[in-house]
């Protein structure tokens, strides 16, 4: 059982270097770089553009995208900042007129 272990880690192994030689040549072609680089910015474009025509769905069917969310979420923390800064004012108030009394 060990030697067969031993055996898979070597084809492994041997594999992994194999792969490893193969990547070195293609980075090392020109044309290879270029393509992949083409791909990788087409990939991000189409990303861009489904993100884009999702969002208008969604704004038409009413239905909240992710940014929606996190701009509500950005207000309403302003909301509270601005609630806790108007009841410890309120309090200062309560608490002259209460030593007024």
């Amino acid at each position: 059982m060990a030697s067969e272990h031993n055996a898979v880690k070597t084809i492994l192994s041997l594999g992994e270097e194999a792969m490893a030689d193969v990547v070195k040549q293609l980075l090392a072609h020109d044309g290879f770089v270029t393509a992949m680089q083409k791909a990788v910015v087409g990939g991000i474009s189409a990303k861009r553009n489904i993100d884009k025509g999702l969002s208008g769905v969604l704004g038409l069917v009413n239905i909240p995208t992710i940014d929606d969310v996190d701009k509500v979420r950005v207000r309403l923390i302003e909301v509270e900042e601005l609630v806790a800064e108007l009841t410890t004012r309120l309090e200062k108030i309560n608490d002259k007129l209460d030593a007024d009394d």
